[in-house]
């Protein structure tokens, strides 16, 4: 049995009645719901608004506390950091920004919440399955598709949190520094950094509390990160399904069955029966495709302050954590690489996936003029002439309106930062 049969079997077995019912969705639900994100209120879920509204307010008062204290250890301790300890500091820096703004731009949104809530009851593909057998199809598609890409991004969080956390773990334990007398002049190496009140490099109870610590936190930042990313995936997924639909059905538009003898130069017409018939079929795509940009309007919305921010990290990241890499020395490498690949393929894979919005909303200019318009009537091909001009611009989601998510966006990015490590790399040389 292949998994598409498999996980469509499991669907009719269990009765799944909603999106919510999904296992991709239960593990989005899961994550969102632990960081507090999770549209409960909208949805009609049993919620305790008093521990939510803690919550939210914990999480933003703990990314704004570690900011703090990443930036408290530069300050105090900088002189004292070796390149790759303050490569480090840096990126946790950054990272603590990110999750900061994330949090301020989409926990505490309530455009956010009721997107995701129109998405679960209005415009996942599971409502528009039964429009037609070609509906079906690209809804079992994008289902897998999901499926399989919600574990993909699960298994990536979970082994870089883990990776992240357990290198340095390791190298504790390879240098023998958990042995009783086995520090000697040396310190405990950590995951993050940060000015704590208590003695986390050589006290062996400080330490212990940190690493738990640390791991919590790089979880919670795994979240704001991978866990979102998952969300605007799924977004993006129905998004290209829609449009699949949507020039499915044009370039299966009716055509006419009858023949004209009063013209010759287009031999088939549709009758008085069929122009009704046509009509209702360009009202009902054309209110389609306007709904999917409406929905993509709201995502650039509520989205696109924080993918600017999203692309602003990942070009400052990048050409710190290549230069990082550069030392190609086996403990840079190995703290920099694992995290330098995560990083760059968080950024490919997002990128490319909103592509597949654009890219398919190209086609629907060819579509709408497939469409039989020379055997309607007057009326009927002035609404063809005018769903054809509002089809001529491909439909994007744009980060704060400046620029469009995307492959071409990924690569100005990479391109930029190459460029500066480049620059960063003769400096270093040079002093």
């Amino acid at each position: 049995m292949n998994l598409r049969k498999f996980l469509f079997e499991n669907e009719a077995v269990e009765g799944i009645n909603s999106p919510a019912d999904y296992l991709y969705t239960r593990i989005l639900r899961f994550n969102l719901d632990f960081i507090r994100t999770w549209p409960r209120k909208e949805l009609g879920e049993p919620e305790n608004l008093a521990f939510t509204v803690f919550m939210q307010y914990f999480y933003l008062i703990l990314n704004i506390v570690t900011v703090m204290g990443s930036t408290s250890y530069i300050v105090v301790r900088g002189s004292e950091l070796s390149f790759i300890e303050a490569g480090l500091m840096y990126l946790i820096f950054l990272i603590g920004i990110v999750d900061t703004l994330t949090v301020v731009c989409l926990t505490f949104s309530e455009k956010f919440r009721v997107l995701a809530k129109d998405f679960l009851t209005k415009t996942h593909l599971f409502y528009y399955k039964d429009r037609s057998k070609h509906a079906m199809e690209i809804h079992k598609k994008i289902h897998l598709i999901s499926h399989l890409f919600s574990l993909w991004i699960l298994f990536q969080m979970l082994s870089g949190l883990s990776l992240f956390n357990i290198i340095p773990m390791y190298s504790n334990l390879a240098a023998g520094k958990y042995r009783k007398g086995g520090l000697q002049n040396s310190t405990f190496e950590h995951s993050l950094y940060y000015l704590y009140p208590f003695n986390t490099s050589t006290d062996i109870t400080g330490y212990i509390i940190a690493c738990i610590l640390h791991w919590i936190i790089s979880y919670l930042c795994s979240c704001w990160f991978c866990i979102i990313n998952l969300f605007l995936s799924l977004l993006v997924f129905n998004l290209w399904g829609h449009f699949k639909i949507l020039i499915s059905t044009l370039n299966e538009f009716p055509r006419p069955s009858s023949k004209s003898v009063d013209t010759q130069e287009s031999p088939y017409k549709y009758t008085e029966e069929e122009l009704i018939e046509v009509a209702e079929k360009l009202k009902d795509c054309i209110n389609y495709h306007r709904e999917i940009k409406i929905f993509t309007n709201r995502m650039s919305d509520v989205f696109g302050p924080m993918l600017f921010i999203y692309y602003a990290f990942h070009q400052a990241s990048g050409c710190l954590l290549l230069l990082e890499c550069s030392q190609m020395t086996a403990r840079a490498l190995m703290r920099y690489l694992p995290l330098t690949i995560i990083m760059l393929q968080q950024l490919i894979q997002l990128s490319v996936i909103f592509e597949l919005v654009g890219t398919e909303s190209e086609k629907l200019k060819d579509a709408v003029y497939g469409v039989p318009w020379d055997c309607m009537d007057t009326k009927n091909r002035k609404v063809v002439m005018f769903f054809l001009m509002n089809v001529q611009e491909p439909v994007h989601v744009k980060a704060m309106g400046l620029a469009n998510v995307g492959v071409t966006t990924m690569a100005s990015i990479l391109k930029t930062s190459l460029s500066y490590f480049t620059f960063l790399l003769s400096q270093t040389k040079e002093e």
